[in-house]
């Protein structure tokens, strides 16, 4: 394979490796390969290829290359009949042009219609098609207007300035003063608080000062007076603003969220509001209006461990600590953030409910024996991991429960965690801690924790949550390897520590992953003097966000958890101090409680000389 991305010239096939479970996928890449110098016999060997294979997770790389192939040598003829079953949206827009290119034009307007409506930016090969369009007569004002309000309700404004050079004046006026509210939604919002008379959309404003009020709280607050005295506003609407200056001071954590939102009548559908609302008051040590507000939640919402841990603390504030025990202890015996918590309100231990399930070696060994299975295996042992999970899909994805677990014993078996991991979860398999628990890269994270001082079950946790142990993951945003940390980061670490800067590709290294990324958990760690809830939180979201989030007085880990205005933040964290749990009992240690990691959050105070 190696050989093949690297054009070198390669051996003739030994019988061995012609007869080897997983030499189709070899054969596919040569094919993927000879598309660099298209001709007739090519197209045939791999057409003959798919049919063969039809069905197979081996094709599917090299069917998609050899129809964007196709459509880049206009050849519809191959084309069109194999690509009716496109999802990707370049085919699909090559499918439209190749279509009106042979003259098909029966339907095409409607399969165009349909493709133009959609709220994205489309491929250029669209173009062609949807200048047909325009001859046609089918792109209505109407239509236009409604396209580009989808962008504008998709939150794109960009997008939706694209699509608003289709609809005619006057009809765009509104659409162009929607889209600099969301643009610029601080001289947007302004114009109009000084000009009641200006006309606006009222889902405009609203979506514009719903902008304001989240990059900057205060001047939605200043603006919002003048606002709701204009006369174009509904009560509905002047809610709807009301709700979005609410929650942007809660997000903010301002003096004023609480009156804010003691002015907004809440509704119970409106979960959003039912739970900053009760941040908010945590925030601000009003735990009377913060039991108050948990009480008027819906039961269903109110029944989470998150508002039941809250519940029980107000309640301690508010009546003392005996007469929250009893809610404590009922969430106290959860494997949860939240139940830990509740154990260390009554100074009891953690109950982590481990149950291993079955370890049935029969039925395991009948598993191995799938033929997808056994290449799933194949693939795996060759670093393959996106092609050997899509083997283990078609086998393992339909299966009962019972068949979903012993694969995952297998997969473990294997030291594919990533895969046992996520089974077990597909499984519906929670309490078989030490096969969700592993320990992985022994040896480097030993390394990393001796030449760090991080202790290697918070190196194991923070692993598991940002790669599940795939030494292959990249991000969306380009973070790589066991640690997902960004080229640069990593660079920018190994220059401060005066340790070779790493290739890209080098970060998919356990070795270097695991000593780059502990390094740079140091970092965090000295930079915010030891405490782990903002260094965790810096590591997801970056230091730049922590430095809006931390308090301007001491305030308890837990609440300022609770008000990270990130969920994936706020997730994060507390699914990393889970992990770190866990991982201490699998080595049989006394778990560490969380009130001893989560000191309470400090500001970051300029050093002394």
């Amino acid at each position: 394979m190696q050989r093949i991305r690297q054009r070198l010239p390669e051996p003739p096939d030994s019988p061995g490796l012609t007869a080897y479970v997983i030499h189709d996928y070899l054969v596919a890449a040569r094919l993927r390969r000879n598309l660099a110098s298209p001709s007739e016999e090519v197209d045939g060997t791999i057409d003959d290829f798919l049919h063969s294979h039809s069905g197979q997770p081996v094709i599917h790389g090299l069917k998609h290359d050899w129809l964007q192939s196709l459509a880049d040598r206009k050849r519809w003829d191959w084309f069109l009949p194999r690509s009716a079953d496109a999802t990707d949206p370049l085919l699909i827009c090559d499918r439209l042009a190749g279509r009106l290119a042979t003259g098909d034009t029966a339907g095409l307007a409607q399969e165009a219609l349909a493709r133009w409506m959609v709220a994205q930016k489309q491929p250029d090969e669209c173009n062609a098609v949807f200048a047909w369009l325009h001859t046609q007569s089918v792109l209505t004002p109407e239509l236009a207007d409604s396209r580009t309000r989808a962008a504008l309700a998709a939150d794109n404004p960009r997008l939706a300035r694209d699509f608003v050079g289709d609809v005619p004046a006057p009809r765009s006026a509104p659409l162009l003063q929607w889209i600099q509210l969301l643009e610029s939604p601080s001289a947007a919002v302004a114009l109009l608080s000084m000009n009641p008379g200006m006309p606006v959309e009222p889902d405009a404003l609203v979506a514009g000062f719903s902008h304001l009020s989240i990059v900057d709280s205060t001047a939605s607050w200043t603006l919002l007076p003048a606002l709701l005295k204009r006369p174009d506003l509904t009560p509905a609407v002047q809610t709807r603003l009301q709700r979005a200056a609410a929650l942007g001071a809660a997000y903010a954590r301002t003096p004023n969220a609480i009156a804010a939102f003691t002015a907004l009548a809440a509704e119970p559908n409106d979960l959003q509001v039912q739970e900053w609302r009760v941040r908010a008051a945590l925030w601000a040590g009003d735990f009377t209006k913060a039991l108050a507000w948990i009480d008027a939640m819906p039961s269903s919402l109110a029944a989470q461990p998150r508002w039941r841990y809250w519940r029980a603390r107000a309640v301690a504030a508010t009546s003392g600590a005996a007469a929250a025990a009893p809610s404590y202890a009922e969430i106290a015996g959860m494997r949860d953030y939240y139940g830990y918590l509740a154990a260390d309100k009554l100074n009891e231990g953690y109950n982590l409910n481990i149950h291993p399930s079955p370890n049935d070696v029969e039925a395991q060994a009948a598993l191995s024996v799938e033929p997808g299975l056994v290449r799933a295996h194949a693939l795996f042992d060759c670093d393959m991991t996106d092609e050997a999970g899509a083997e283990w899909a078609l086998v393992v994805g339909t299966a009962k429960s019972a068949a979903k677990i012993q694969a995952a014993h297998l997969a473990s078996r294997w030291g594919w965690y990533a895969q046992t991991i996520a089974t077990l979860a597909q499984a519906g398999e929670w309490d078989d801690v030490p096969l969700r628990y592993p320990r992985p890269y022994a040896a480097a994270v030993a390394n990393a924790t001796k030449e760090t001082q991080v202790p290697d079950d918070w190196l194991f946790a923070i692993m598991r949550q940002e790669s599940l142990f795939r030494k292959d993951a990249v991000s969306r945003a380009d973070a790589r390897g066991l640690m997902q940390m960004q080229p640069a980061t990593a660079a920018a670490v190994a220059r401060r520590w005066h340790v070779p800067p790493p290739a890209r590709d080098s970060l998919f290294e356990p070795s270097v992953a695991l000593r780059l990324g502990a390094r740079y958990v140091q970092e965090l760690l000295d930079k915010y003097r030891g405490q782990l809830a903002p260094s965790l939180a810096a590591y997801n979201a970056g230091p730049m966000s922590v430095s809006r989030w931390l308090p301007s007085d001491p305030i308890d880990a837990d609440v300022w958890i609770e008000n990270i205005p990130y969920a994936e933040t706020r997730g994060y964290i507390q699914h990393i101090l889970e992990h770190i749990v866990a991982f201490a009992k699998m080595r049989g240690a006394p778990p560490p409680q969380l009130s001893n990691l989560l000191p309470r959050v400090e500001p970051l105070a300029p050093r002394g000389p």
